[in-house]
């Protein structure tokens, strides 16, 4: 009987997964109402046409996801039981925390994509610059349905931005396998290269950091250091062919994090704009409604060390 559960875990995986590559409806334009001034100034300076992106600058932060997902895996778990499966009593809470947290995050990846959450921003890539002379970009986003429609966001960036490296820094639960070999594909379609923290040893910092351990601090400013000189200012050890574009889950934390460092030690940009900038990719409207604010996320952003960046490659 402990199989039939198993099993009916590895279903909801799968649906998860298979979620990942469909969207529900083609994005429209984007239009800059929702961007920030110096994210238009930025996307402006190289020359984009945002009419011809079709990426949206939305994100949303839902306080309820959890919840719901604990009552669908308690329906889940109560439907099985009807059905004759037995979960031993030394099995239970392990197999309730097993639904619950693949129900959680199928509703997590489900939300940002068919939601079109696509979680755009943009700035300058330090100083580099295109063969013709316009600067180029380090973009952000969430993860976005589809990379390989022609209508998508992924390659509306490929072709409207410029990108020619894309960074998923995300590592976590969510099922997004499928999803990161159709954006792998999609950007080596485009003479373009992928890295995923999936691969890299080190590319689990931020659950490190939040894990507290004595040395998480100063070993996730490393791997913050490393990732940016490596993957960002000089991936594949040369300088970029073309704009450079970030992502994890949902564009919050991770890319937050690595953009704000970014920002701030790279291209020099005042602190008040690198606040504005996190906060409305974490969805914060007000103290009261904080959206996915994380105080600690922001605070790793202002102390990180700048000199872990120098000399730049």
């Amino acid at each position: 009987m402990w199989l039939a559960i198993a099993a009916c875990i590895a279903l909801l995986a799968a649906c998860g997964a298979a979620q990942t590559v469909a969207a529900a409806t083609a994005p429209r334009a984007l239009g800059d109402e929702a961007l920030l001034p110096s994210e238009v100034q930025a996307l402006a300076a190289a020359g984009v046409d945002l009419a011809q992106l079709r990426c949206l600058p939305r994100q949303r932060w839902s306080t309820t996801l959890r919840g719901d997902a604990r009552l669908t895996a308690g329906q889940i778990l109560d439907e099985l039981g009807r059905l004759g499966v037995q979960i031993p009593d030394d099995k239970r809470e392990t197999a309730r925390k097993q639904v619950v947290d693949t129900v959680f995050w199928r509703m997590v990846l489900t939300q940002i994509l068919d939601g079109q959450m696509h979680n755009l921003g943009a700035t300058r890539l330090g100083d580099l610059k295109s063969a013709d002379g316009k600067p180029l970009l380090l973009v952000r986003s969430a993860f976005t349905p589809d990379p390989q429609a022609r209508d998508s966001c992924v390659h509306s960036l490929l072709r409207a931005a410029g990108v020619r490296h894309m960074v998923n820094l995300y590592s976590g639960p969510m099922p997004t396998q499928a999803l990161e070999a159709a954006e792998r594909q999609a950007v080596a379609a485009a003479g373009g290269s992928y890295y995923t923290a999936r691969d890299d040893p080190h590319g689990s910092w931020r659950e490190d950091l939040r894990e507290g351990e004595a040395d998480a601090r100063k070993a996730a400013m490393v791997a913050v250091a490393d990732l940016i000189r490596s993957q960002i200012l000089r991936p594949g050890g040369a300088p970029p062919k073309g704009s450079v574009q970030i992502h994890c889950g949902g564009g919050m934390h991770r890319t937050g994090m690595v953009f704000g460092v970014f920002d701030r030690c790279v291209n020099g940009t005042a602190w008040p704009v690198v606040v504005e900038g996190y906060k409305r990719h974490v969805g914060w409207r007000s103290d009261a409604d904080p959206g996915g604010f994380e105080p600690a996320n922001l605070q790793f952003i202002e102390q990180f060390d700048c000199g872990l960046l120098s000399p730049r490659p």
